[in-house]
């Protein structure tokens, strides 16, 4: 690899880590999701709809009767886990039968346990006040022979969650660096592991939380936290309960985990006018809370660009800390707010940064407004006739398809400026119907728009149709207070001998006439005697072979009548007559599922005919 090379995957990687993620992750939204979830009858989600509001730190109702009388099946530890933690969560303990015991103590004597069996019956157990029955040492040795044969990121974190358990949380740390890297990469912004936001969310937490306990950094870099953050950004979306319950836990603990991944959001709009000059972003953590040890002084925007040319209209220009309000940073944008167009700005908090494109929204007007109808040959120059916004010529213009009309507008900023907009058109509209075509209005060197509108080449998107006709200016633009729409003019259209003379009211628009299709006939096939011909033929070199095999009078007295002779015979008539069925009826691939025993079979029996052949002859 060349020293280029490297030095791009070098930046390309520092662009990454100093990333600030552009949203955050309301988890006081989920409430009255999960709040509908506790009055579910499944203990699933009833169990998650409760582990969501705990994490909210929502007081919950009395619930002990709907735990009780939720469906769950007592053989099933994925079950008796969801009832004895909902149970444990919500104080209810005292209300479980006894027989919840007996499901976690006979998975943890079953030989063929696998490891989620194990972790639901621990914590069964512990949900319950019995959570000291497995071993540490014996335990944890049982568990990494486990993960020799199953080494998923889902094993992975149920094993840190056993190790928190049973107090093995210095294992979680030799290892956390290995799981880690099992994590999978999406477009090379996001991270999260094979089992989506579960698996993520329950690997995350049991190591943030074992590397906390034992008193040692989180094992994340600024990479991985930021890439982590980006993939739990994406499932904000999230409606079932163990989704939310996951997501609520894993961008928790993320944010709670030190550095925390910085996340910066427009507080309301993205744009500025002439009245407003100032633009308010929130500077968060994940979940929207003010980032510890921040100081105010280091939100700054670093620059600010005009999209359209490129030229920088601010440089490290700070934010201001809004009074009251922590999260909340104030961009200044005054000196900009009269020049009308898209910016790219880049904030930063210390090392990290991030862009963000803002609008300057402007007022516009159009002026220097002409048109008039001229020849399409140029022999007659158009006579122009200058229109006032918001005024309507008054004049009806005469145009026929030797004719052309030609409309010459300037636009005008709020000061008076000459102004390119993105979209500038002409639409002609008709005003007995609903037909209409648009035109594109192109400036010219000086921003001046030019439309000429030759009447005869307009025929073919009108349908013809001579008529009374209106000619409308349209301008907008992403960066235009409210766009513009203004009744030129009206115009009288005349498309001669190509024109449709009927009135519009005898015309019907409605479906066109099906289409019907024949396909081609067949080709004739040929007469009855020669395909009989045909079938001698090929049939002759067999009817040969019989007749030689009668003048000759073969001699079937050394035939060798043993198993292997007839196997062998027996064999090959099997193969000439599945070629005989392939001619007549079987496709080649049923053909060659048949063939292959049976040529199997005429082989190994050849193979003992020929032997023994061999033999006898020796012999005689």
């Amino acid at each position: 690899m060349n020293k280029l090379a490297q030095l791009f995957i070098v930046l390309s990687l520092l662009a990454v880590s100093n990333a600030i993620l552009q949203g955050i992750i309301n988890v006081k939204q989920f409430q009255s999701l999960l709040e509908e979830g506790i009055k579910s009858k499944d203990i699933s989600t009833l169990y998650h709809s409760i582990k969501g509001l705990k994490q909210l730190n929502v007081k919950l109702p009395d619930l002990c009767e709907d735990i009780k009388n939720s469906k769950y099946d007592i053989k099933n530890i994925e079950h008796v886990f969801y009832l004895t933690n909902a149970a444990e969560l919500t104080g209810c303990q005292n209300f479980l039968s006894p027989e919840v015991l007996g499901t976690p103590a006979k998975v943890l004597d079953n030989k063929d346990v696998t490891i989620p069996e194990i972790y639901y019956a621990v914590y069964s157990l512990k949900a319950i006040g019995r959570g000291s029955v497995y071993d540490r040492e014996d335990g944890l040795k049982n568990l990494i022979q486990m993960l020799k044969k199953d080494d998923s990121p889902a094993n992975y974190g149920y094993v840190f969650g056993l190790c928190e358990h049973m107090g093995c949380q210095a294992w979680t740390v030799m290892h956390a660096e290995n799981a880690l890297l099992a994590a999978d990469e999406t477009d090379g912004r996001a991270l999260h592991f094979e089992g989506g936001l579960p698996v993520t969310s329950l690997v995350l937490s049991t190591i943030i939380r074992s590397f906390k306990s034992v008193k040692k950094p989180s094992p994340l870099t600024p990479d991985q936290k930021h890439k982590f953050g980006a993939y739990l950004l994406s499932r904000r979306s999230a409606s079932a309960p163990r989704t939310v319950a996951s997501l609520i836990e894993a961008a928790k603990i993320l944010a709670d985990d030190q550095p925390t991944p910085i996340c910066i959001v427009f507080k309301d709009k993205k744009y500025i006018t002439s009245e407003t000059d100032s633009i308010e972003f929130s500077v968060t953590d994940l979940i929207g809370r003010a980032i510890p040890n921040l100081k105010p002084d280091e939100v700054v925007a670093q620059s600010g660009t005009r999209l359209a040319d490129d030229v920088v209209v601010l440089s490290k220009q700070p934010l201001t800390q809004k009074p009251n309000e922590p999260t909340t940073f104030v961009l200044n944008l005054s000196k900009i707010k009269s020049q009308y167009g898209l910016y790219k700005i880049s904030l930063s908090t210390g090392s990290k940064s991030a862009n963000f494109n803002i609008a300057v929204l402007g007022e516009i007007q159009v002026s220097s407004v002409e048109i008039g109808v001229g020849d399409v040959d140029g022999t007659t120059s158009p006579k122009l006739t200058t229109v006032t916004y918001p005024n309507k010529m008054a004049e009806v213009l005469q145009a026929d398809h030797l004719q052309k009309v030609s409309v010459k507008f300037s636009i005008r900023d709020k000061f008076n400026k000459p102004a390119l907009v993105q979209q500038a058109f002409l639409l002609v509209a008709s005003l007995e119907d609903e037909r209409e075509a648009i035109y594109v209005a192109e400036p010219d060197h000086a921003k001046n728009y030019k439309v000429e509108l030759n009447v005869g080449a307009m025929g073919k998107h009108l349908d013809y149709v001579s008529g009374s006709y209106s000619v409308s200016v349209l301008v907008g633009d992403s960066a235009v207070a409210a766009p513009l729409s203004w009744r030129l003019a009206d115009v009288k259209l005349s498309f001669g001998r190509d024109a449709i003379a009927e009135p519009r009211a005898a015309r019907v628009r409605g479906p066109l006439p099906p289409i019907s299709h024949v396909f081609r006939a067949a080709e004739p096939r040929p007469p009855r005697v020669v395909s009989d011909v045909f079938s001698l033929a090929c049939a002759a070199p067999l009817l040969l072979l019989l007749i030689l095999w009668g003048s000759l009078r073969l001699n079937f007295s050394l035939f060798p009548f043993t198993p292997s002779a007839l196997l062998f015979h027996v064999a090959l008539g099997a193969s000439l007559s599945l070629y005989g069925l392939l001619w007549l009826k079987l496709s080649m691939f049923e053909t060659l599922r048949y063939l292959l025993p049976v040529a199997g079979l005429t082989f190994l029996a050849g193979q003992r005919l020929l032997r023994r052949l061999a033999r006898d002859k020796a012999a005689r």
